[in-house]
């Protein structure tokens, strides 16, 4: 911009020289004319005079008279040569200047165009720098994407696979405990029949031996022993059976965990995949999209604290038979009225996180929830 200006400022500084120079030119072709008229006039009127004096004087005097009328002439001539001359000279430095202004400019114009030309090849070699490095740059973020990529796939996988083989491993575990307790359980019951029929051997031959009233005795003493024995079974069904629903519940709990650990899985690979999809996007110019909202996470029940200590017993109350409830055997009924719970209402106007607090270890599988809803319903609350 400053170069196109002292430029302007030049060509106008010239134009206004030239103006002037051919203002004085002019100036100087009038001034001849005007001389050149007054040297005709001053000769006509000295041929006028010289016609007059010879006619009037001699011969000498008009031969004077004529030789100056060509002194002037010549002196005329001269003016008009003189005048030419200063002329082809103004004419021949106006066309030097003309053409040492235009070689000027012609030099400045193509400086200004060779320095314009490497102004481009130097904008053009930065251009092509930058796009080399922005490909690089983009090239290098590819390959890092796609390491990382690979590197979140194989921790998810192998995060997947332990986390199978744990609770696959912990299910085994489970099992076996159940198969363990079931095969102590039936021996145990095994051995109870075996000293049962030993005992009504040995009651036999004393019967044999002794009187009536020690065989009555010992008949009673082998009734409580049935009886005895049959709580004994009773007890161990309802406590087999609470083994079963707590296998059950543990593998329900299971195939929840894994469910979870599963939708956490998909959920980091929608993650990634919105993250893959952004960056796509940034790459080639495009707004990029919101990401889909994450689904409300999951909220794990604590386990309780320890066992606290049992109510006391205000009122008399008429205990009911928790074992109607499913889940709740012998044992868990008797935990139950330690706790101070002995009827359905009581249950049922108990919270779960209060019945779980109150039985402690062994409430850790037990499904209190269903136990208060099915205490309602046997007591007439619901």
């Amino acid at each position: 911009m400053a170069l196109s200006n002292e430029m302007r400022r030049l060509t106008q500084h010239f134009l206004e020289a030239y103006d002037d120079r051919m203002a004085a030119v002019a100036n100087i072709r009038t001034a001849t004319t005007q001389e050149l008229a007054e040297f005709d006039a001053a000769h006509e009127a000295m041929a006028a005079e010289l016609r007059a004096r010879l006619d009037e004087q001699e011969s000498t005097r008009w031969l004077q008279a004529a030789e100056d009328a060509r002194e002037r002439a010549e002196y005329a001539e001269g003016v008009r040569s003189d005048a030419a001359g200063l002329l082809k000279g103004f004419d021949a430095a106006h066309q030097a200047m003309a053409a040492e202004l235009r070689a000027d400019l012609d030099e400045q114009e193509s400086g200004r165009l060779a320095r314009a030309v490497e102004d481009a090849r130097e904008r053009a070699g930065y251009v092509e720098g930058v796009r080399s490095d922005t490909a690089a740059l983009l090239k290098e973020l590819d390959a890092a994407h796609q390491e990382m990529a690979t590197e979140l796939r194989g921790r998810l996988e192998e995060q997947e696979l332990i986390r199978l083989a744990q609770a696959a491993q912990d299910a085994r575990g489970r099992a076996q405990y159940v198969e363990g307790v079931r095969s102590d359980t039936a021996t145990l019951l095994k051995g109870f029949g075996a000293a049962q029929q030993e005992m009504a051997t040995e009651l036999r031959a004393r019967l044999e031996e002794q009187e009536s009233a020690r065989l009555a005795q010992a008949a009673d003493d082998a009734r409580a022993r049935a009886e005895y024995v049959d709580g004994l079974c009773s007890d161990t069904g309802a406590f087999l059976k609470q083994l079963d629903a707590a296998h059950q519940a543990m593998a329900r709990d299971l195939r929840q965990r894994l469910g979870q650990e599963q939708a956490d899985l998909r959920e980091a690979r929608r993650v990634w995949s919105s993250f893959s999809t952004l960056m796509e996007q940034r790459r080639a110019g495009k707004p990029a999209a919101p990401p889909p909202p994450s689904p409300p996470p999951v909220e794990e029940v604590p386990p309780g604290p320890p066992a606290a200590a049992p109510p006391e017993v205000v009122e008399e109350v008429t205990p009911d038979d928790l074992t109607a409830i499913r889940g709740i055997g012998s044992g868990m009924q008797q935990r139950l009225n330690d706790a101070g719970i002995y009827t359905f209402a009581q249950l049922a106007r108990t919270r779960p996180s209060e019945l779980r607090e109150m039985l402690g270890d062994a409430a850790r599988l037990a499904r209190v929830e269903e136990w208060i809803e099915q205490a309602s319903q046997l007591g007439g609350l619901g």
